[in-house]
């Protein structure tokens, strides 16, 4: 069972600290984040194994008034009918808004605990590695333009305009979370959207970069569902909106992005040295194709 939770009490804090760690955690309590955790396939560590630690970096961006959950449904194979699930988290600050996958705050939590150490054993690394991230894809949105981070092979962050949706108003309503939604529908890079949203909350906003509707888009799924963002849970506490600030972020354009990712999944015999995926497997070198299916076709 999927609840909606409104907390009207809450204190802002002005930096990241291990506040940040304990106010995750509880959140993951309160809205039963492990009906999405994953208990097989784990990752095990000799005992004796120990890695230098890399801090997280952190570009504080103030803390969010209302959160929206999603459960996202998406295919990365476009020759395959397997669907895979992520739980997103839409933050929504007061200049700034944020989505991503909610088990990336969890990670980024874990991360933040140990930035003090200088050397992790080998709990500590599986703790954060165990931490299955299904959706690679941030988005931090203001007034005017966007700022995307992926990781696909290494972490890539470009900036650009947010896009003009021109929305076409539909006949129609139905009820999520007990909220009154009317239709909507839109082409954008290359797929036809159907989305639901609600006057009855007044953010111009909703999951991935849509926007621009009167009233925050609650579900919306392309015409054929290879992407379903569906709303399951709303709460007020207030959660850190950051922009990960690592070294090691390759800032590009987005074409440039667009060219490295295709050429990744088409060629990655390419792309050599010890890789990880978002949800912390190894990548494996090879010069076979890895299936893909963009959710922006264009």
């Amino acid at each position: 069972m999927w609840l909606t939770f409104l907390t009207t009490n809450f204190i802002l804090a002005e930096v990241i600290s291990i506040n940040f760690y304990e106010k995750v955690m509880k959140l993951i309590l309160v809205i039963l984040i492990f009906s999405f955790a994953t208990f097989s396939g784990q990752i095990k560590f000799k005992s004796n194994f120990t890695v230098t630690n890399s801090p997280l970096q952190l570009k504080n961006l103030g803390e969010s008034t209302h959160n929206f959950y999603y459960k996202v449904t998406f295919s990365n194979d476009k020759d395959s009918s397997i669907k895979r699930e992520a739980l997103c988290i839409l933050q929504m600050g007061e200049n700034v808004s944020k989505f991503f996958d909610f088990n990336q705050l969890r990670k980024d939590s874990v991360i933040q605990k140990y930035n003090h150490k200088n050397i992790l054993n080998a709990r500590e690394v599986e703790e954060i590695l165990n931490i299955k991230v299904d959706w690679s894809t941030e988005i931090v949105k203001n007034s005017e333009h966007m700022v995307v981070q992926d990781k696909f092979r290494d972490l890539y962050q470009f900036q650009e305009k947010k896009p003009k949706f021109i929305w076409k108003l539909e006949e129609g309503s139905k009820e999520i979370l007990n909220y009154i939604c009317n239709k909507a529908t839109v082409e954008f890079a290359g797929r036809t959207y159907t989305a639901w949203y609600s006057k009855e909350i007044p953010f111009q906003n909703g999951p991935y970069k849509f926007d621009g509707l009167p009233g925050l888009i609650l579900e919306i799924h392309d015409a054929t569902k290879a992407f379903h963002f569906e709303a399951i849970a709303i709460d007020q506490r207030p959660l850190p909106i950051y922009l990960r600030s690592d070294k090691k972020i390759f800032m590009v354009s987005k074409e440039k992005f667009r060219s490295v990712q295709l050429s990744y999944f088409e060629n990655p015999g390419f792309f050599h040295g010890q890789a990880f995926s978002a949800d912390g497997q190894e990548l494996q070198k090879t010069s076979k194709k890895l299936p893909y299916n963009l959710i922006e076709l264009e």
